[in-house]
């Protein structure tokens, strides 16, 4: 899968999630602007926000060096539009 910065970083603001996948595994990655902290979620960890072109930087790096695929996961659920209601959709989930 290519990847371009600006698709990367928009689509995860909107709130969806890209699963990634390594030689000895899987994890998803999504970020969360309307938490309290705002944060992005890589590697199975919560990242500040403000990292978030990082994330993208790691992310397409990690890509371009073949060490890892990915695939943008199919949204659970009723798709919205915003991500203030996507996530708060996410949240209010059992």
């Amino acid at each position: 899968m290519e990847l371009e910065r600006e698709e990367l970083r928009r689509r995860l603001v909107a709130g969806e999630s890209l699963e990634i996948f390594t030689g000895g595994g899987s994890y998803e990655v999504w970020a969360e602007p309307y938490a309290s902290p705002p944060v992005v979620f890589y590697e199975g960890r919560p990242i500040p926000y403000n990292r978030l072109e990082k994330v993208v930087s790691m992310i397409l790096t990690a890509l371009q060096h073949g060490e890892v695929s990915c695939r943008w996961l199919e949204p659970r659920g009723v798709q919205v539009k915003g991500c203030e209601e996507a996530y708060r959709r996410r949240a209010a989930e059992p």
